[in-house]
């Protein structure tokens, strides 16, 4: 049970609420029942740090919904059936550093791009050995390009 909160405004009693709130992410708006604390005296309205991250998480699951991109606990779902952890999901995927943490907290949408692999991979987890053999292409060719650029330099002083 939550402890008591008093409103910062008048110092009254305050009641956990939920209200249908609008948000706005990029360029859409969206609406999403948010938790929140109400006054009971001067009705002012307030929330927690984790009320707002659940608000924010909320808004977020309502765009991936809206645009049929798959939501955070889908993303896990697909990790875990290749058996991969977050790192090797990332680097199979070519993505920055942490990013399917993000993904997978909620805190980041994925791409369209993104999502269309990750539904590849739950469909057809042989895609993944694709994947790796295209990283590894990736890596081999940026090798080459790395050891050929001294000579490009000295070539250019010349």
């Amino acid at each position: 049970m939550d402890k008591p909160i008093n409103c910062s405004a008048c110092g009254g009693q305050t009641t956990k609420v939920k209200e249908v709130k609008k948000a706005k992410y990029r360029d859409e708006i969206v609406e999403v029942e948010t938790e929140l604390y109400r006054c009971d005296l001067c009705k002012e309205g307030f929330v927690t740090p984790e009320q707002m991250r659940a608000h924010a998480r909320a808004v977020k699951n309502q765009v991936r919904k809206i645009h049929g991109l798959l939501p955070p606990e889908r993303i896990v779902a697909i990790r875990e059936k290749l058996r991969l952890t977050q790192n090797e999901l990332e680097n199979v995927l070519g993505t920055g550093p942490k990013v399917i943490v993000r993904w997978e907290s909620g805190k980041v949408i994925q791409s369209r791009g993104h999502d269309n692999v990750l539904r590849l991979l739950d469909r057809n987890p042989s895609v993944l050995r694709l994947l790796r053999q295209i990283q590894e292409t990736r890596s081999k060719e940026q090798d080459s390009c790395s050891e050929a650029q001294p000579e490009h330099k000295a070539a250019a002083r010349a």
